[in-house]
């Protein structure tokens, strides 16, 4: 079975695009957005956050005066892409009209509305491979703007509540020099009980607790990962050792709240010239696992990545 396309109506997103093999189903939104706002394995339950409540993002007015529209921005949860460094509000350009597309053998070309407030033309086009659950995503992001831009693709991927994410740490030899960065924000509590952090991996759960939770690092193995409902998620992506990473250098970046889960990986900062554009991909799959491990023990978080991930 090749890649099935069917246009549907899926929940309050609207039009929809559903993709589909054997293994896999992804559903893509095109009255809103985009978002991919549906992966899972077939049978099985969607691994990515969907916010159907619209109730997860309430500082409006600073927003409605930049952007000169009473329009609200809404995370509506699943993968986006966002360009880095972040700011307020030009970050949360309202995305919530239709997105003309293009669909094209196993591929679907989203093309929403450019950003011209902030003079940045984004395009994702999402892959689904013909017999198995692995999805390539490729994101770019052209300057439409008159003067040179500065800035990094980073992709965002709200995963559902109450799982487990794995993060791999930097282990080669560096002699004298370091070799790995944490960076945390302002607001992140470092004895937070869902993060722990030890020499080859850090763990972050998703739990209740209210309090926000970001931390950045130089994710030089490339893929991070989500234990959820029976089903893992796997990210993969490219790190280039000489790049220029935006947030202090970091590639890889993951923040929970009581909401949700964010596992987010960054391209590397380029200055574009008017007319230019950086692209950046991302390389998903999902598999069936019934397999745990104690998140706060090295050893358990180790056999359970060589026998899943690695």
């Amino acid at each position: 079975m090749s890649v099935k396309f069917s246009e549907i109506s899926y929940k309050n997103f609207g039009k929809c695009i559903k993709m589909e093999n054997e293994a896999a189903t992804v559903i893509v939104t095109v009255d809103v957005g985009p978002r991919v706002i549906y992966y899972g394995l077939n049978g099985k339950s969607n691994i990515f956050r969907e916010d159907i409540d619209r109730d997860s993002f309430n500082d409006k007015k600073q927003l409605h005066d930049f952007f000169e529209t009473e329009e609200n921005w809404y995370i509506y949860g699943g993968h986006r892409l966002w360009s880095s460094p972040e700011s307020y509000p030009e970050s949360y350009t309202p995305d919530n009209h239709p997105v003309p597309y293009e669909i094209k053998g196993n591929s679907i070309k989203l093309c929403p509305e450019d950003r011209v407030k902030v003079g940045e033309r984004h395009t994702m086009t999402v892959t689904m491979d013909e017999n198995t659950s692995k999805v390539t995503v490729n994101h770019t992001i052209q300057n439409i703007a008159d003067f040179e831009i500065k800035l990094a693709p980073w992709c965002l991927t709200v995963a559902e509540k109450g799982g487990v994410e794995i993060v791999p740490q930097c282990t080669k030899d560096t002699g004298l020099l370091s070799n790995r960065r944490a960076v945390f924000w302002a607001y992140s509590d470092v004895r937070d009980p869902r993060f722990f952090i030890c020499d080859k991996y850090i763990t972050l759960a998703q739990t209740d607790r209210e309090q926000a939770f970001k931390i950045g690092v130089n994710n030089e193995d490339g893929w991070g990962a989500y234990l959820n409902g029976g089903q893992l998620f796997i990210k993969r992506f490219d790190f280039d050792k000489d790049g220029e990473y935006p947030d202090y250098s970091v590639n890889y970046e993951t923040y929970t709240n009581q909401f949700i889960m964010e596992i987010e990986s960054l391209g590397t900062l380029e200055t574009l010239r008017p007319g230019e554009f950086t692209e950046y991909n991302e390389y998903w799959e999902v598999k069936e696992c019934s397999d745990t491990f104690n998140r706060t023990d090295p050893n358990s978080i180790d056999a359970f990545v060589k026998k899943h991930i690695l």
